[in-house]
């Protein structure tokens, strides 16, 4: 029998057919799709996401693909690829309501409210009673304070869907914004009602009882919680947030240890253990759990990463570091190791490397408030307050409940002399913790430079009680009976400090006007009698230089002066008065030349090169000054002196850098925040700046320490005219040019005043 014999172009076709099929993209892709949804059915979901990658590999546009890759992103617990595909989703195929619907649902969690309204009015306009999309129109106009509107998205529901618990919380939540708490409670007890096997209507009343302290109503909401839900690990989690409200630390952890029973498997539960024994100062125990942990799960990198951090925070530094370059070789770009990196480079003094790795932090996390902090701090460090108050308002909005972000806030305020702010902010951080003493410290001083000087002495005599003898505290603490004009009891607390800190030159000079009042002489061997108790306080040459010179002793007070540089070469005011000093004696060009000589010999000289720099500056030699100091700042980065001086420069030229001006002036400052010669930098950059009310706020500071100085007054005096208070410029600077002291500004003072008086007619 012959086999039967096909025409050869019956075969050729036949065969073109199958390499077609094999080859058609569309039948690839539709291959790649439905196994990858038999691997849903299978719940074998990462071999169905690698099937629709393939899948949209062939075709970009594939719409389907990207939506189900969406959803298995969003039960991989991976965010931001999931918005990301449904986004593009909603963009290819408007018919796919519920992608719209979950990304205007990510959009308002990330508070992006005008975003999510695009979406939503997309569905709406094809489905004017989406249900899911009238909630979230209610919930946008709730934020938005739209209350009205919210109303009336939810009055827009049909009736059947309106009647569930979901949109009685809505309209409970409704309530509650327009503070109408009866009406708030009876939605969220409707919702129960309706709903009672949803823990989340429960959490909402429950929250609504907090916020209202009804804290009796809270614990019966939460026993009836935990006892309908006895085997969800929120229920456990909920009543460890009670006892930790309550300061019942080991009842709080007990209920957390109950959730990690429920499900040992969830990391999540684990880390909020740590840092709750973190957040109550038991390191050790924080450390032995995440131990436990990694011994359970040792590829764990998020155990790992919380386990280094730990160990850089106990000051276990090199263990660390090994568990950090784990990680980092198996991912470069892991947040929280990279955060801990930048840590150890601000550790080691590296501030300008420690930016450059959390700058893309903060872009790749935007909501993440460390990256913020530390990077505030390392702006701080580098002088550049305005980008570190930047980053630090960041923290604070993404991270509202942290004490040391406030406190950073507040530390920030300070030094711009923003007292009210500093307060503010440092009431907040122990509102948060009353345990940050550094928060209590910035209170006390803000309270002193805001002049509320009673509310300043009860708070310091309180915190005195936990620590005697805190110089800090004690200071301010004088500083504050000063103001309310108790002078015995300032003299006593000034002395108080003295014994505990003999080098606080401050104190000494404080004591030495309360105990010698104008006497110099007296005020002279007063000084001179404490130095031999504290013969290395380069601040007490300074003082005593100071009154020899008032005195016309001009040698006796540059030999103080030098004792004064050789002791505290980074305070800039002995170079400069040792400098006008040897001016007014006509001793420059020899000052000049001895120098010179000695950095022939010794050209890395600090204390040389300084004096030099200075005398320059009084020279007027500008440029061979600017020099001088770029030579100090070479040899000592944070030399407080050069960087003063150099600003002071810098601001004063025609064309001057004032961004530079204020980053050198804001390192000086943050060396020496109470030097007052500082703070008249700092204030005549502001000045300079056009930023008046800072600069009032550093000459003021300044003054508080140097009340007499006519050249600080008339300084205060013009930012005061620029500010538009001119009537009190003119008093403060008649103020200034009625002081007895000769000083270099004079005429120019008195061509100012009379320029103000002629304005004023």
């Amino acid at each position: 029998m012959k086999s039967p014999r096909f025409p050869l172009f019956v075969l050729l076709g036949i065969l073109l057919l199958s390499v077609a099929a094999c080859s058609n993209p569309e039948a690839k892709k539709d291959k790649h799709y439905q196994k990858a949804m038999e691997y849903i059915k299978q719940k074998e979901n990462s071999a169905a996401v690698i099937e629709l990658r393939n899948a949209i590999q062939i075709d970009p546009k594939f719409a389907d693909a990207r939506y189900q890759l969406g959803l298995l992103y969003l039960q991989q617990n991976d965010p931001r690829n999931a918005f990301a595909e449904l986004q593009r989703t909603a963009g290819l195929d408007p018919n796919n309501l519920d992608a719209a619907i979950k990304v205007a649902e990510f959009l308002l969690l990330s508070n992006n409210k005008d975003e999510s309204r695009k979406y939503v009015d997309q569905v709406l306009a094809k489905d004017p009673q989406h249900t899911d999309a009238l909630a979230l129109l209610a919930n946008i106009e709730l934020i938005a304070g739209n209350f009205e509107e919210a109303e009336a998205a939810v009055a827009k529901v049909e009736d059947k869907q309106r009647e569930t618990d979901r949109f009685y919380n809505i309209r409970g939540r409704i309530y509650g914004a327009q503070q109408k708490w009866q009406e708030c409670r009876a939605m969220f007890e409707k919702a129960i009602e309706l709903g009672p096997d949803k823990l989340a209507n429960y959490r909402t009343l429950l929250l609504l009882f907090q916020q209202q302290k009804m804290n009796e109503e809270a614990e019966k909401l939460l026993a009836t919680i935990q006892e309908k839900f006895p085997d969800d690990p929120q229920s456990h989690l909920m009543m460890a947030s009670m006892y930790q409200s309550k300061k019942e630390p080991a009842k709080a952890i007990a209920e957390i240890k109950k959730a990690i029973a429920l499900e040992p498997d969830n990391v999540r539960f684990k880390l909020m253990l740590v840092d709750f024994y973190k957040s109550q100062n038991q390191g050790e125990e924080a450390e032995q759990e995440l131990r436990a942990a990694l011994k359970d799960k040792p590829d764990t990198v998020e155990y790992q990463a919380a386990l280094a951090e730990l160990l850089f925070d106990r000051q276990k530094a090199d263990e660390a570091k090994t568990v950090m370059d784990g990680i980092l070789a198996k991912n470069p770009d892991h947040g929280g190791a990279n955060l801990l990196k930048a840590r150890f480079l601000l550790k080691d003094g590296k501030k300008r490397d420690a930016v450059d790795i959390l700058t893309p932090l903060t872009t790749n996390y935007p909501k993440w408030p460390e990256p913020y902090f530390y990077l505030a701090v390392a702006h701080l460090g580098l002088g550049e307050s305005e980008l570190a108050q930047k980053s630090i308002g960041m923290a604070v909005q993404n991270g509202p409940g942290v004490s040391r972000y406030h406190a950073l806030a507040a530390q920030l305020a300070l030094i711009k002399g923003e007292s009210e702010t500093a307060g503010k902010e440092a009431t907040i951080a122990l509102r948060l913790d009353p345990r940050n003493f550094a928060a209590a410290k910035i209170l006390a001083k803000a309270l002193t430079q805001d002049k509320k000087f009673k509310e300043a002495v009860s708070l310091i005599e309180s915190m005195l009680k936990q620590v005697p003898n805190d110089p800090d505290l004690l200071g301010n603490l004088g500083l504050a009976y000063l103001g309310l004009k108790d002078k015995d009891k300032a003299k006593e607390t000034f002395a108080r400090l003295l014994e505990t800190t003999p080098d606080n030159s401050r104190a000494l000079a404080f004591l030495t006007a309360l105990t010698a009042d104008k006497d110099l002489a007296k005020a002279t061997a007063f000084v001179q009698e404490h130095i031999t108790k504290a013969p290395k306080a380069g601040g007490h040459y300074m003082l005593l230089g100071d009154l020899l010179a008032r005195q016309k002793k001009n040698e006796e007070a540059i030999a103080a002066f030098n004792k004064a540089q050789e002791l505290a070469p980074n305070n800039p005011q002995p170079y400069i008065v040792t400098a006008r000093l040897m001016a007014s004696l006509g001793k420059t060009e020899q000052a000049v030349a001895e120098l010179s000589q000695l950095l022939a010999k010794q050209p890395d000289s600090l204390p040389a090169n300084m004096g030099l720099a200075t005398l320059y500056e009084i020279q007027g030699k500008h440029q061979e000054a600017k020099d001088k100091y770029k030579k100090v700042l070479t040899l000592d980065p944070n030399s407080a002196a050069a960087n003063n001086n150099l600003a002071w420069i810098i601001a004063s030229e025609k064309d001057g850098d004032l961004g530079e001006a204020l980053r050198l002036a804001m390192l000086a400052k943050q060396a020496m925040p109470d030097e007052p010669h500082i703070a008249d930098t700092l204030g005549f950059v502001h000045l300079k700046r056009q930023s008046y009310p800072l600069a009032i706020a550093q000459f003021q500071l300044a003054l508080d320490n140097r009340p007499d100085d006519p050249v600080i007054t008339m300084h205060l005096a013009q930012a005061q005219y620029g500010k538009g208070d001119k009537e009190q410029a003119i008093a403060t600077l008649q103020k200034a040019l009625a002081t007895k002291e000769e000083f270099k500004e004079r005429g120019e003072a008195e061509g100012l005043l009379k320029q103000w008086e002629s304005s004023a007619q």
